[in-house]
């Protein structure tokens, strides 16, 4: 075989390979955020936690409530503490990018600022999980965000 025969059969292949990866995938389990959020406490690994209503998370990260299903977050009683945990199920995943997207951008903006002036905060927020599924998008910073996100991980399963 000729080597541009097997250069087109090789990109045959890796465009057959890339096609049948970008497939439906399949939809998030569904998530309730309030009781999510209770086996998560449970754990014990959140110091006291405070509920934000639908306003304030609107405010502090730009999110919209009328374009989601459930907005869900508790933030430390003490605000010095970095703690969080956020789920947000928005109506159309395509508005869960953009919740991902301010969600991301904050932590950032999180880190600038604990960075010199609360360095053990920022180790928190530089190990926070973020992630999206679906039309869901889950955050939590904890000393133990690993743990605490198996909890999401083992319930979508």
């Amino acid at each position: 075989m000729s080597k541009r025969m097997m250069a087109i059969a090789l990109a045959v292949v890796l465009l057959v390979s890339a096609l049948t990866g970008c497939g439906k995938k399949e939809a998030a389990a569904p998530v309730n955020g309030e009781e999510l959020y209770e086996k998560m406490a449970a754990l014990n690994l959140f110091p006291e936690m405070i509920r934000r209503d639908e306003q304030m998370v609107s405010d502090y990260y730009g999110i919209e409530p009328d374009k989601c299903v459930q907005l869900v977050n508790y933030v430390t009683a003490d605000g010095l503490l970095a703690e969080e945990f956020l789920l947000v199920e928005t109506k159309e995943e395509a508005y869960a990018a953009t919740v991902e997207q301010l969600l991301s951008e904050e932590l950032a903006r999180q880190g600038e600022t604990y960075r010199d002036y609360m360095p053990e905060e920022y180790e928190k927020i530089a190990a926070a999980r973020l992630e999206r599924r679906g039309a869901y998008v889950l955050l939590i910073v904890s000393n133990d965000a690993d743990a605490l996100y198996a909890v999401f991980s083992d319930g979508a399963k």
